[in-house]
């Protein structure tokens, strides 16, 4: 018993001693990248405590299914979203969705998080489509349709990105489009791919890390 206590003891002064200097001292989630056509923004997922929505959208991801979407829907001081149509030979379809995930709420809904989308009334209805919290909406989205999961954040220099969309003008289009963020578009003709927020891609820029506290089994030892 003294000797497990003592080896919490130096584990404890040893996290204490890491923590400040910035070295890895917690696991960390899958990284990927939004390459947008206002820059990238960079997403650190939340593997351990949404991991079938992460699983999810990961699936996504490595099919392409992102490639050449765009941002179809800003509310500015509310959230940014996208995930669900790819502009492509000048048309738009629709992303092909697959069966959708068990809501994984946990995480408040705070500036800078990214969660899912889903059916008002079907807590697990989610699919492709995601948002971006450009402000604290923990008050709304954490109490309604069984609270919108969470399942990772916006590191880096990325919100300046998700704000530069969030500050672009919005669009009346229709159907699914009533709240469109274009790029000088005029008001006349058709919209064109440069006129939309483009989400060219979504790659994985470093998967996900147990190599927190490597020095962790040497202390049990």
């Amino acid at each position: 018993m003294r000797q497990r206590i003592s080896v919490l003891i130096r584990y404890l002064l040893m996290f204490l001693l890491l923590a400040p200097t910035g070295l890895p001292v917690l696991a960390q989630g899958t990284i990927v990248r939004m390459e947008t056509s206002l820059g990238n923004i960079d997403v650190e997922l939340f593997n351990d405590s949404a991991p079938r929505t992460v699983t999810n959208f990961m699936n996504y991801v490595n099919d392409g299914d992102y490639s050449n979407s765009f941002i179809h829907r800003s509310v500015p001081g509310f959230i940014i979203q996208g995930g669900g149509f790819t502009f492509e030979n000048d048309g738009v379809s629709k992303i092909t969705t697959d069966p959708p995930v068990v809501n994984e709420f946990g995480h408040s809904n705070i500036r800078g998080t990214i969660a899912m989308a889903k059916l008002d009334g079907d807590p697990d209805s989610a699919t492709s489509e995601w948002f971006f919290n450009l402000a604290d909406n923990s008050a709304n989205l954490d109490k309604q349709n069984g609270g919108f999961t969470v399942f990772g954040q916006v590191i880096g220099n990325g919100m300046d990105v998700v704000d530069a969309i969030a500050a672009l003008p919005v669009w009346n289009a229709g159907g699914a489009f009533t709240d469109l963020p274009l790029i000088d578009y005029s008001g006349t003709g058709n919209i064109q791919e440069n006129n939309l927020v483009m989400v060219y891609r979504i790659v994985t820029i470093s998967s996900a890390s147990t190599k927190a506290m490597p020095w962790l089994p040497l202390l049990l030892e």
